[in-house]
């Protein structure tokens, strides 16, 4: 996933062109570790879905809290420049999210379809290999795309029209839409790629950028116990999209008031310790794992990795597929950025 926490440009300047003093340049470069912290569990949980492991519909937080982290950050970056070049810095931010996806796409494609271009109707290869069904993951770009070219529109909205009732009509749509609203034929071939059922995450993350939404204690706990609960609710017939679901939908919107709140509140740490630093780094680096993780996954698959872990340790052996999987991702985002490549992996 794109690390969207700069808060100071690169070279100590802001894009207005106002010079930063050192203090505060060095000052911004404190990560923010509790949102490094979910940033971790999130892509973790990514790679535990696309690994197989069992109920697995408890890591679905994921996606939404990146979607709801990438929001926070956003408004917090352009409320910081000038309203005139906020539409250059959002075209910036489009460049650098369509570059991986056609590389990552293009390189995806020629793996999983190289052999059935010839027999495979064009709205298939638009709509499909192009339009978030190509890859595991690749409809999170299709969404930041929406959301990106709509996000002037959604932090005005959030401006003027009080927050809550916005998110709860939100959530509420998502729940209909998981269990009726995807039963029609042209909204269901759309599914949860269009960017209405993610609004909430969005609205969530600017509110949260401007102030709204103190910590309260027993947040985490609750989400932890809906996405316990998640796997029963996904388990419905009627349900097409586990993130959809109400407890994912609502535990995801926890998560992301927690894990901020807890960042405002606790005084920023120069000199954290080895566990803080660790997750930081992937937390800096779940662009890589994204994007990555679908390759590791194949690799581990056709050389007997899998299957051997499988075999050793039953459905426990997965996650050293999952470690496996961390770790390879890491390496090519490390390889791809000493290449001078790093915008393949979100590293521009």
């Amino acid at each position: 996933m794109p690390d969207t926490h700069n808060t100071v440009d690169r070279a100590g300047t802001r894009l207005d062109g106002a010079a930063v003093p050192a203090a505060t340049a060095a000052a911004a470069g404190v990560r923010d570790l509790h949102a490094d912290w979910l940033k971790a569990a999130a892509i973790v949980g990514v790679v535990c879905i696309h690994a197989g492991l069992p109920f697995h519909d408890v890591f679905r937080f994921g996606v939404p809290v990146f979607v709801g982290l990438w929001a926070f950050y956003l408004e917090k970056a352009l409320s910081r420049r000038r309203p005139e070049t906020h539409a250059r810095f959002l075209v910036q931010r489009m460049v650098e999210l369509a570059v991986p996806y056609l590389a990552w796409t293009l390189l995806y494609i020629e793996k999983f379809y190289a052999s059935r271009w010839s027999a495979t109707p064009l709205h298939t290869i638009v709509g499909g290999w192009f339009g978030g069904y190509g890859w595991s993951g690749q409809y999170y770009f299709v969404i930041l795309f929406q959301l990106t070219l709509l996000f002037p529109l959604l932090r005005r909205c959030v401006a003027q029209v009080p927050t809550l009732p916005v998110i709860v009509a939100g959530v509420a749509l998502n729940v209909l839409a998981g269990y009726w609203l995807l039963d029609h034929r042209w909204i269901g071939a759309v599914g949860d790629r269009l960017f209405i059922y993610w609004i909430p995450y969005v609205v969530m993350g600017i509110a949260l950028a401007r102030g709204q939404f103190r910590r309260a204690p027993g947040l985490v706990m609750a989400a932890v116990l809906l996405l316990l609960a998640a796997p029963f609710e996904t388990e419905s017939p009627s349900e097409h999209s586990a993130y959809l679901a109400s407890t994912v939908t609502i535990a995801s919107l926890l998560l992301l008031v927690a894990a901020v709140a807890a960042d405002r509140a606790a005084p920023a740490r120069s000199n954290p310790g080895l566990l803080a630093r660790a997750v930081a780094f992937v937390g800096r680096n779940t662009f890589a794992i994204f994007v990555g993780n679908v390759a590791m996954l194949e690799v581990l698959k056709s050389t007997g990795f899998t299957a051997s872990a499988v075999s050793r340790a039953g459905p426990f052996g997965l996650l050293a597929v999952v470690a496996a999987t961390l770790a390879g991702c890491l390496c090519i985002g490390w390889l791809l950025k000493r290449l001078g490549q790093g915008i393949l992996v979100g590293k521009p």
